[in-house]
Formats: structure tokens, C-alpha cells, sequence
């Protein structure tokens, strides 16, 4: 017992205490005074920027990178090499680890660097099979709700009690001593259809000192208790059956309350088929930027000779004025104009080599290595005039925006069910079978029933049984009922959003279509200005070489001007044909049929043996089940058919899931049909593709197309489709990595 004042110093120093977190002000930390001078270290360590140490694995860096770039010299001074548009596409897919983009080149919000995280690459299909986070699990994750779980415990302990009155032959003041030994162990499977079956052991071990004998004493001074349980419980209402199981997983692992509908085997794979589409159009991108540069590299280096024509034009005109001795009006104004076709020319040399680079940089190819990249494919001039409806159809057949929002709708339909499951009382089918065990030792000869613990557990001599339902149900089932709700409100959104993005397809194609038709008007009507300002050049020469004497001022500076209109009309006429066949990938694009026009095909690569061994064991196991008329066997399709821009999608024999091998022959071309998307009814009539035009003449010589070539599929690079050339992209392979 305290004294009085020993009380009254122990609530003084508590409210002492106590009081202390009131009143003191807000605490700073006082360890960095710059006047210390030993305390400097600690301040410079504390408010440095620093690197990590030392990376255990580090990329090596392609020592090509440190050479430094071309400037603006000539072209002259490089080794040309001619390279086609097929050559592009396959360098810059073949080598692809990363998927690069045109438009963020250059943009603080280039992916590369402001979300590295983010950024397109063959790995992320691979890394989305084997994600392991709730939200965003692979399907080999959500396979592991499956797994067998094993959990084993042990513990020991001895305890001495004193007696105060002796009991069970233990005197007064004697200590009761107590050994005791405890373990469970427990292996429990899920099943497919929503049950689980599990089987637990437990074994107790109890040594005392009472003394054995009499009828209140223990029959053995230390024994053996043991149980061997197994137990089945099924869930016969919310969460029952093979179906919910498959889309959210066993039932008892789901987390309730937190996740809603867990994410099962069927979601997990359908969000790694998310994950393609993304993949796919990331190659979609990358083939457009390809062959976009590849087009303006084509307008900028046409644009550059023009540029260099004309200025050798007006130098060879300026030389001429000088040698006439004319007055310094026109001279100027000719030595004017030299300075201004030179800046121009500068500055087409520098639009050039920069698309080159750009070029170079999507290709993955030297920065400098020499050579400087000449296109050798020319620009189409034919009339490109799709049909309408044959085009909206097969926009709606290849896009891979509406594929992704279609596997989307399928996921909540799923998710739906689901959670409509939950919406009913939790009501469980709960069996245990047990066998019961006593013994004076674990192991050892057994002279009676009850001398070893394991023996009288194999013996079966003691058992017992349950059988029973549990059922949990909230009042009001309100959290159920509100995610079920979310799920449809979510589910429509994204049914509109279906629609919404199918209606801004065929915007998009309208815009693509009227693209075309712009540029191909504006090169149809530059031809004749080409032809005028052609003519009208001509005629201001012969004007002037048939003057005598002084040549007036204003007759010099219409020569100038016809030139250079000359120039703006050839200038104009090229952008316009290559603009248009820019347009004519677009649509392409649009349409999202630029890699099957490439020949470009999604495949898969190589199993894992692990899976070809399973594989093959479910072929053997359906070979040799028997037929049950009344049971559901075939499981709940939601795969409707290969997408159009799959390689499955050919009917080749041989897949090649290997980069290198041969594609194989097709099976019976004559009869093969496109599989039908889930969507469609027939076959999308599309029209045949028409040879590939002869090659163009040089620019200046470039005429339009008859106005007969109304409807033809060409494609922009003289035909890519050449056999054994198309780059194959395959989405995984042993290492994991996405190979093109």
C-alpha cells in the first residue's frame, strides 16, 4: 500500500505527463545547425540528391551511340541505301523490345521517360499472365485459388503446479507436473465446383506425475490422444456451382465485403486478352508512324532536289544577268532571290536528315553508320475509291478498340452473374467423418487396443460423424444488392460506350475517305498548274533571248517569279500525292486492317512443356471418360473466334510459333473462309485486290491517273505481300518475352 504522500507524488508526475503533450508547441527537429562544423557531414547527407548504388544487371549500351550525329552536309558525302517501306516495318517489328511511338518523340510527355512504367512493350502480356495483385491478376494466378494448402503446427511445454490440498496421490505441498505436446496439421483442396475437401490430424500428449490405479486416477501416466478428420463442405446456394466458380474463384476465399466479385479464371483471361489488344495496337501505331516517315522522308528528299533545281536554275539566271552588264536593279533582285532559294535549300537539306534520323530511330538503326536511306517504293498515283459499306464492315471486324470494349461488356456480363449469385443467402452442405484415438505410445507393438495411438487410429475402432447445413444471411442483403447494381450500371455504360465508339468509327472512316478525296483533287488540279507555270517559264526565256540590247528590269524579275511559281507548282503537286497516300493509311488505319495488309499476323509462341503435359492429359482424360447424358460437361463458352488480324485467322497447317519458321502451306485455299466474329452472320464481302501499279515515272514527269481507275485496293508499297518477308508478331515464348 502507498502512503498519502507517495499517492500524491504519483498523480502529480501522471498529470505532469499528461500535460505535457497539451501545452508544448510543435516540435522541430534540432539537428541541423550549420554552425556545427560536426555536424556538416550529416547536413549534406541529408539534403543531397543521390543516385542508387551500383545495379546488379545493367542493359550494355551500344557504343554506336557515341558517335556523333550528321549536320547539315550534303548528301553527296554519304553512301545511299535504297530501302523499301516491307524492309521498315520489318526492321522496326523485328526488334521492337519496346514499342516506340512518332508523335511523343521529342514531348516532355513521352512515355519513355515520363511513365517508363506504362510504355508498350512485348513483355506486357507476359506480364499481365503472371500478375499476382488483386485487380490485375493473370490467369496463372487465379489458378492458384486451387492449390492444396498444407499447414502444420507443434508446440511443447511442461508446467509445475504446486498443491495446497493433495488430490489424485499427490500430497499436500507436492508439485503436479504436466508435460504436454500439441500439433495439428491440416491439408485442404478446393474444388472446381465451389467445394472443399480437407483432411486435418491432431495429436495431444499429456505426461503427469499422478500415480496410474483406482477409479479416479488416469488409466496411463502419460498418453497419447489423437484425431484424424476429414471434412467436405459445399456451397449449395450463393456462390454454388462450377460456373460462379470459374468466374470468381472458391467461394470461401473471396473477400467479401472488400473485393465484391473476385476475379476468377474467366476474368483472368479475358483481361490477358485485354492485354493483347493493347499490344496490338501498340504495332498498329508503330506500322502507321513507320510508314508515315517513311512517306514524308520520300516528299521531304523530292522536295530537296526541287529545291535544288530551282536554285541552280537561279544561279544559272543570275550568271546571265551579270554577263549582260544590266543595270544593278535586276541584278539585286536576282542576287536577292539566290540568297533566299539558298536559305530554302538549307533548310529542305535539314527537314531531310531529320526525317531520316526519325526514321532511323522507329527502324532501330545506327544514328551514323555511313549511308543515308533513300525510299525505293514510289508513291501511288491510282484513284483509291473504297466502297462504303464493305469498308464500315470490316472496320467493325478488325478494330481493336471494339474487340477490347467487347472483351470489356463480356467481363462485367460475367461479373454480373456472378454477383447476382450473391444476392442469396450463403448456404453450405457441411459433412465431417472422424476416427478417434487413444494409446499409451505413438508407435510400437500393439498388445491391446489401446496401447498405440496409431494403431488404434488404423484399427478404425472409435469413430464418429456429422452432418449438418450452415447458412449466413444479412438482413437486407444491401451490400450484395448495391454491387449487383453497380455491375449493371457498369455493364450498360459500357454497352452505350460500344455503340458510341462504333458510330466514331465510321466518322473516323468518313474523315479518312474525304482525306483522300481532298489530296487526290489537289494533285489532280496542281498537274495543270504544273503544265501553265511550266509553259509560262518557257515562254518569258524565249522572250528574253529574242531581245536585242537592253533587257527591261521588269521582264528579268517575271522570269524570277515564273521560276519560282514553277517551283511552288511541282511542290505543291508532290505533297499532294504524298499526302495522299499518307490518307490512304490512314484509312488503313482506321479501318484497323494496316497489319493484315501488311501481312502482319498475331501468333502465339512456344508452350511451356509444363502445359503441353497438361494439355495432353486432359486429351487423354476426355478420350477415355464415359458419357453422361445428364451431367453438364462441356463447360460455358465465352471465346466466340480468332480475331481477323490472328494468324489462326489464315487456316495455315503450320503456325510458325518460332521466328525463322517456314509459314507453311495453306489448307484448301480455294474453300477457306474468314472465321465470323461473334457479330456477324456472313462472311464481310470485300473486293478483291488488284495488281500492284508499274512504278512512277521521276516527279517532273509524274502525270495523274486516268479518271477510268475508280475502284481499286492497292497497296502503298508495290504490293508488301511477298512471300516468306511478313513479319509474324507472337505474343509470348519460353523466356516469356513477346517476339515479333
Amino acid at each position: 500500500m502507498l502512503k498519502p504522500n507517495q499517492k500524491m507524488t504519483a498523480i502529480l508526475l501522471l498529470h505532469a505527463l499528461l500535460l505535457q503533450g497539451c501545452a508544448q508547441g510543435p516540435f522541430r527537429l534540432q539537428y541541423l545547425w550549420h554552425n556545427d562544423p560536426q555536424l556538416s557531414y550529416y547536413v549534406d547527407k541529408a539534403s543531397a540528391i543521390e543516385y542508387p548504388t551500383q545495379l546488379e544487371h545493367v542493359e550494355p549500351r551500344d557504343p554506336k551511340m557515341f558517335e556523333a550525329p550528321r549536320g547539315l552536309a550534303s548528301l553527296d558525302e554519304l553512301d545511299p541505301r535504297e530501302i523499301s517501306l516491307n524492309e521498315c516495318i520489318r526492321l522496326a517489328l523485328s526488334q521492337s523490345a519496346i514499342i516506340r511511338d512518332d508523335q511523343s518523340f521529342g514531348s516532355p510527355s513521352n512515355p519513355i521517360f515520363s511513365r517508363p512504367a506504362q510504355v508498350a512493350s512485348t513483355l506486357d502480356h507476359a506480364i499481365q499472365s503472371t500478375g499476382f495483385l488483386f485487380g490485375n491478376r493473370g490467369h496463372e494466378a487465379a489458378l492458384t485459388d486451387f492449390d492444396a494448402l498444407f499447414t502444420t503446427s507443434a508446440t511443447w511445454g511442461r508446467d509445475e503446479v504446486p498443491q495446497n490440498a493433495g488430490s489424485f496421490g499427490i500430497p499436500s505441498g507436492g508439485s503436479q507436473v504436466n508435460e504436454t505436446f500439441g500439433s495439428q496439421t491440416r491439408l485442404e483442396k478446393p474444388l472446381a465446383n465451389g467445394g472443399t475437401i480437407s483432411l486435418q490430424n491432431d495429436l495431444n500428449y499429456d505426461g503427469n506425475n499422478r500415480p496410474s490405479g483406482g477409479l479416479q486416477q488416469p488409466l496411463f501416466a502419460s498418453s497419447f490422444a489423437s484425431l484424424l478428420q476429414a471434412e467436405y463442405r459445399q456451397p449449395l446456394w450463393a456462390g454454388a456451382g462450377t460456373e460462379f466458380t470459374r468466374i470468381a474463384g472458391p467461394a470461401n476465399q473471396s473477400l467479401r465485403g472488400v473485393s465484391g466479385v473476385s476475379q476468377g479464371v474467366l476474368i483472368s483471361r479475358i483481361n490477358s486478352d485485354i492485354s493483347l489488344t493493347q499490344f496490338e495496337q501498340s504495332v498498329q501505331g508503330l506500322v502507321r508512324d513507320v510508314e508515315n516517315l517513311y512517306w514524308d522522308l520520300s516528299l521531304f528528299l523530292r522536295l530537296y532536289e526541287s529545291e535544288k533545281d530551282s536554285f541552280e536554275d537561279l544561279r544559272t539566271y543570275y550568271q546571265r544577268i551579270k554577263l549582260r552588264k544590266e543595270s544593278s536593279v535586276p541584278r539585286l533582285a536576282a542576287e536577292a532571290r539566290l540568297y533566299e532559294a539558298d536559305a530554302r535549300l538549307q533548310g529542305s537539306l535539314a527537314d531531310v536528315i531529320q526525317r531520316e534520323r526519325r526514321l532511323r530511330r522507329l527502324c532501330h538503326m545506327d544514328m551514323s553508320d555511313g549511308t543515308f536511306l533513300y525510299p525505293s517504293d514510289q508513291p501511288t498515283e491510282a484513284k483509291f475509291q473504297p466502297a462504303w459499306e464493305p469498308s464500315l464492315q470490316e472496320a467493325f471486324s478488325h478494330r481493336v478498340e471494339l474487340r477490347r470494349q467487347k472483351w470489356e461488356i463480356k467481363s462485367l456480363e460475367l461479373q454480373l452473374k456472378a454477383a447476382r449469385s450473391l444476392t442469396r443467402p450463403r448456404l453450405d452442405l457441411v459433412s465431417q467423418y472422424r476416427v478417434n484415438a487413444l494409446g499409451d505410445h505413438l508407435l510400437g507393438n500393439q498388445d491391446s487396443q489401446l496401447d498405440t495411438v496409431v494403431g488404434n487410429l488404423a484399427g478404425n475402432h472409435n469413430t464418429g460423424w456429422s452432418i449438418g447445413f450452415q447458412m449466413t444471411a444479412p438482413l437486407g442483403f444491401r451490400l450484395a444488392r448495391i454491387q449487383e447494381r453497380n455491375y449493371e450500371l457498369r455493364l450498360r455504360k459500357a454497352r452505350v460506350v460500344l455503340g458510341e465508339q462504333e458510330r466514331d468509327i465510321s466518322y473516323e472512316i468518313a474523315d479518312a475517305v474525304g482525306e483522300m478525296e481532298r489530296w487526290y483533287a489537289l494533285a489532280d488540279r496542281s498537274v495543270p498548274r504544273m503544265e501553265v507555270q511550266h509553259a509560262h517559264t518557257n515562254a518569258t526565256l524565249s522572250l528574253i533571248s529574242g531581245q536585242r540590247g537592253d533587257i527591261p528590269a521588269g521582264l528579268f524579275e517575271n522570269l524570277l517569279n515564273a521560276k519560282i511559281q514553277e517551283r511552288d507548282a511541282e511542290q505543291a503537286y508532290l505533297q499532294s500525292i504524298i499526302e495522299y497516300n499518307k490518307a490512304i493509311a490512314n484509312f488503313r488505319f482506321r479501318k484497323g486492317t494496316i497489319l493484315v495488309d501488311n501481312e502482319i499476323y498475331l501468333a502465339e509462341g512456344n508452350w511451356h512443356p509444363g502445359a503441353a503435359n497438361i494439355a495432353r492429359q486432359r486429351a487423354e482424360g476426355r478420350t477415355y471418360a464415359k458419357d453422361r447424358h445428364k451431367l453438364r460437361t462441356v463447360p460455358m463458352e465465352f471465346v466466340g473466334g480468332f480475331a481477323p488480324g490472328s494468324y489462326e485467322a489464315l487456316g495455315m497447317e503450320n503456325r510458325p510459333s518460332t521466328p525463322g519458321q517456314d509459314f507453311g502451306q495453306p489448307v484448301n485455299k480455294s474453300g477457306l473462309e474468314m472465321p465470323n466474329t461473334p457479330e456477324m452472320v456472313e462472311p464481310i464481302p470485300v473486293p478483291p485486290m488488284m495488281e500492284a501499279p508499274a512504278p512512277v515515272p521521276p516527279p517532273s514527269d509524274i502525270v495523274p491517273a486516268d479518271d477510268n481507275i475508280t475502284e481499286s485496293r492497292i497497296s502503298l508499297q508495290n504490293v508488301i505481300r511477298t512471300s516468306g518477308l511478313a513479319p509474324v508478331a507472337t505474343d509470348s515464348d519460353d523466356t516469356g518475352r513477346v517476339r515479333l
